[in-house]
C-alpha cells in the first residue's frame, strides 16, 4: 500500500463519527431573557432575481444552493450569486425528491417517469433514466476511482440493462445486458425451473458493487461473482461461491477491498468468507473460513481477520441453529491472512450477532446484541480468546469503548429499556469499578487529553481515563425550557453543551460561566432550514471517504480513538498532498467540495439561533458565539411563517428569499 494511502488509513482510524458528529451538530438556540444587541447585521453580499417565485432551496455538499421555481431548478454560485445552470425538465419538484447520492457530491432528483442524477456545480446530467427507458433503477453507485456511476436497471421489456456513464461528462461509457446470463450449462426439471427463478429474482436485486482499483469493478449477483472492464463493460471473469449444500444460493453476500494485499478482495457469504485473485478469479484459500451464524462484517486487524457474526434467520441457515432463550447464539473467529484457517479451534461463543468490535492495539473490544441487551468483551485477536471469562451486560447501546491502564472504558447511550452509562470494566474480575456507575437518559461525553467529560443527569463529572477515578464538578446545570442537551463539547473556555434553545458553557471546576436561552419560534419551517446545516457536513464527508475507496471508508467507521479532532488539520494535509482528492469529478466540483472538505473539519466557533426579534416584530436568526454565548451577528427573517431561508455554516452564508423571486445572500 503506498504510504499516503497508509497515512489516510491511520488518521482514517482515528476519526470517531458519533462523537463527531455531537460536537459539531448546529442546533437552533435562543438567549437568556432579551436579546442581547448583536455585534452587527449580517451584511448582504449579493442579490438575485428570478423570473418565477421561490418554492424552496437547499445547499448541497458540493457547495452550491439549489432553488427551485415553477419553471426550472437552479444552481446557483454561493460566493457570487449568479445562476449558474437551469434545468427546466425539474420546474417544481418537490424539495424530498432532491437529494444527494450516498457517498458522493452528486445530486439525484426524481419526478414520475424520470430519475435524474447530476454534477451540482456544473449542472452536468451524469445520468437520466429516460436515455435507457427505465421502468426502474434497482442499483446506483458511484465509483469515483474510475470516475464514473454504475446503474443498474430494468426496463418495461427485454433483459435488465448494466451501464457506466462518466462522472465529468455524462458520457455513457459501456452498456451491457450480458451481466444476468448464465454462464453454467442449462439445467432441466426441476433444476432448470430453480436456475430460471434464480436469474429473475436477481435481476431485481440490489447489486454488491465494489470498484477493485481503476480498472475493475466486481459485482455480486445472486448467479455470482463477476469481475467487469471498468473501459469496456465486458466480463472478465466469474466465480462462484462455496456452498455447503450443492445448489445452494448465498443469501447475505457482502464484498470487501483488502487492506494490505491490493491482489484480492475478500467476499463473506452468508456463515463463509473467501479471497478471490482480481486477475482471474481463482479462490486462494483451499477452504472458506466460516462462523456459526452469518458474517455481517470483517475487521482487517495486523493479526488476522476478525469475523463478526450475526443469527442466521430461520430456514436461511446451512449448519446448526442454536436459539437460548429466544435469541440465535453465534460464534465467532478469526482467519489467518495466509490460509484461512482460524486462529480458535472453534468457534468462540457469543450470545447473540457482533454488532461492533472497536480495535484498541492488539485487542479489540466486543458489542454483542442479544434481543436488545447488549454484553462486552475483549478478544485477545492473536490467541483467538477472550479476555474476560463471561460477557459483560451493560444497559444501554454501546457507543464508545477503549482499553485503559484500569480496565475496560465504557459509554453507552439510552435505548428503550435502560439508560446510558459509564463505566470502567475490571479485566480480571469482570467488574465494574464504579460501584454506581454515571448514569442517564441523555447521557454525553467529550475529551480533552486524559480527562474524559460526561454530563449526565444535570451534572457534569470529570473520568481520568489513566487511573480510573472521577469526581463531579460544580452543582447541578438545568437547561431552561425543560430541554436536554443535545450536543457537548470542549474549547478554550470550558465544556459547552448545547441545545435547541441553550447554550452553557461550563468552567473546570463545573461552575457556569455563561448561560443563553430564549424561546424559538414554534414553526416547524423556521427549524427545519437549521436542521439541514448536518446533512450538509455528513454528506460532504461521506463524499470525501468514498473518494479513497471502501477501504478509507471502513476504516473511518470503525475508528474509535478520543483524540481525533487533533488530527483533523493533518487529515486534510493528506488529502490535499494524496492529489487525488475526489478524484473522478469534474476539476471545478473536486477543487470546491476539497475546499469545503478541509473547512469543514474545524469545529464552529459559533451556533445559529433561533428567536424572535427584539422589537417585537418577526424572527430572527442569531450567530451566537460558543464561549462567550453573545451574538456576533443577525439577519432578519421577517414576519412570514413560513420563510424560504437556508443557512451554511461551512462557508458561513444565510441565503433568504426576501420577496417574490427575489434571493439575498448575507455573509455571516
Amino acid at each position: 500500500m503506498p504510504r499516503v494511502a497508509r497515512t489516510l488509513m491511520l488518521l482514517a482510524s482515528t476519526i470517531m463519527p458519533a462523537s463527531l458528529v455531537e460536537a459539531q451538530t448546529v442546533a437552533p438556540a435562543v438567549s437568556r431573557g432579551a436579546t442581547p444587541p448583536a455585534s452587527g447585521r449580517a451584511s448582504v453580499a449579493w442579490t438575485l432575481k428570478t423570473k418565477q417565485d421561490i418554492r424552496w432551496q437547499q445547499v448541497t455538499p458540493a457547495g452550491t444552493l439549489l432553488i427551485s421555481t415553477d419553471a426550472a431548478l437552479i444552481g446557483v454560485d454561493m460566493d457570487r450569486g449568479q445562476a449558474v445552470w437551469e434545468k427546466p425538465e425539474l420546474a417544481g419538484a418537490s424539495a424530498d425528491s432532491v437529494r444527494a447520492v450516498d457517498g458522493s457530491i452528486l445530486m439525484e432528483a426524481a419526478r414520475p417517469g424520470l430519475l435524474q442524477i447530476f454534477d451540482p456545480v456544473t449542472g452536468t446530467a451524469i445520468f437520466d433514466s429516460r436515455r435507457l427507458n427505465l421502468a426502474e433503477i434497482v442499483t446506483r453507485r458511484v465509483l469515483p476511482q474510475s470516475g464514473t456511476i454504475l446503474i443498474h436497471g430494468r426496463r418495461g421489456s427485454g433483459p435488465p440493462v448494466i451501464a457506466l456513464y462518466d462522472l465529468v461528462t455524462g458520457n455513457q461509457r459501456w452498456i451491457s445486458e450480458k451481466l444476468f446470463e448464465q454462464t453454467e450449462g442449462k439445467k432441466k426439471g426441476l433444476g432448470g425451473l430453480v436456475q430460471g427463478l434464480v436469474r429473475s429474482v436477481s435481476e431485481r436485486t440490489e447489486l454488491e458493487v465494489l470498484q477493485a482499483g481503476p480498472e475493475m469493478i466486481v459485482v455480486h449477483t445472486l448467479m455470482g461473482l463477476r469481475a467487469l472492464d471498468a473501459r469496456t463493460g465486458e466480463v472478465r471473469w466469474t466465480a462462484s461461491l462455496p456452498m455447503a449444500r450443492s445448489g445452494a444460493v448465498a443469501h447475505h453476500v457482502r464484498l470487501y477491498p483488502s487492506l494490505e494485499n491490493t491482489d484480492r478482495i475478500y467476499v463473506s457469504f452468508d456463515e463463509r468468507l473467501m479471497p478471490y485473485r482480481l486477475a482471474d478469479g481463482q479462490a486462494l484459500w483451499q477452504k472458506p473460513a466460516t462462523v456459526n451464524g452469518r458474517i455481517r462484517d470483517i475487521v482487517q486487524h495486523p493479526a488476522g481477520i476478525i469475523m463478526l457474526p450475526e443469527g442466521q434467520p430461520e430456514g436461511q441457515g446451512t449448519g446448526n441453529r442454536t436459539v437460548i432463550n429466544g435469541v440465535v447464539q453465534t460464534g465467532l473467529n478469526i482467519a489467518r491472512y495466509e490460509d484461512g484457517s482460524t486462529t480458535a479451534s472453534k468457534p468462540l461463543k457469543m450470545r447473540g450477532a457482533v454488532i461492533e468490535a472497536m480495535v484498541s492495539g492488539n485487542s479489540a473490544v466486543l458489542a454483542v446484541d442479544a434481543e436488545s441487551k447488549t454484553f462486552v468483551n475483549v478478544l485477545d485477536v492473536s490467541a483467538g480468546t477472550v479476555r474476560l471469562k463471561k460477557d459483560v451486560k451493560i444497559k444501554g447501546r454501546l457507543s464508545y469503548a477503549e482499553l485503559t491502564p484500569v480496565g475496560l472504558l465504557y459509554v453507552s447511550h439510552s435505548d428503550a429499556s435502560a439508560n446510558g452509562e459509564v463505566n470502567i470494566i475490571d479485566l480480571d474480575g469482570g467488574k465494574p469499578r464504579f460501584k454506581d456507575a454515571i448514569e442517564s437518559k441523555n447521557l454525553l461525553h467529550a475529551f480533552d487529553g486524559r480527562t474524559m467529560y460526561v454530563f449526565a443527569d444535570h451534572q457534569v463529572y470529570a473520568v481520568d481515563r489513566e487511573d480510573g477515578s472521577y469526581k463531579a464538578l460544580g452543582g447541578e446545570i438545568k437547561l431552561e425550557g425543560g430541554e436536554d442537551p443535545a450536543a457537548m463539547e470542549i474549547r478554550s473556555e470550558g465544556v459547552v453543551l448545547l441545545s435547541s434553545q441553550n447554550l452553557v458553557v461550563v468552567g473546570g471546576d463545573g461552575q457556569v460561566k455563561q448561560q443563553v436561552y430564549h424561546p424559538a419560534p414554534q414553526l416547524g419551517g423556521l427549524l427545519r432550514a437549521l436542521h439541514a446545516v448536518n446533512a450538509v457536513r455528513a454528506g460532504l464527508r461521506g463524499a470525501a471517504a468514498s473518494a479513497y475507496g471502501d477501504a478509507f471508508a471502513q476504516a473511518s467507521r470503525r475508528a474509535s480513538d478520543p483524540m481525533a479532532q487533533k488530527l483533523t488539520s493533518e487529515l486534510a494535509t493528506a488529502f490535499t498532498q494524496g492529489g487525488a482528492q475526489l478524484q473522478g469529478y469534474s476539476r471545478q466540483s473536486a477543487a470546491l467540495a476539497t475546499k469545503r472538505f478541509k473547512a469543514s473539519l474545524a469545529v464552529p466557533g459559533s451556533v445559529f439561533m433561533l428567536t424572535k426579534a427584539p422589537e417585537g416584530k418577526g424572527n430572527v436568526l442569531l450567530q451566537i458565539d460558543k464561549d462567550n454565548g453573545q451574538p456576533r451577528t443577525r439577519v432578519d427573517l421577517g414576519k412570514e411563517k413560513e420563510p424560504v431561508y437556508a443557512v451554511d455554516d461551512i462557508a458561513g452564508m444565510l441565503f433568504l428569499r426576501s420577496g417574490p423571486g427575489t434571493l439575498v445572500g448575507y455573509r455571516l
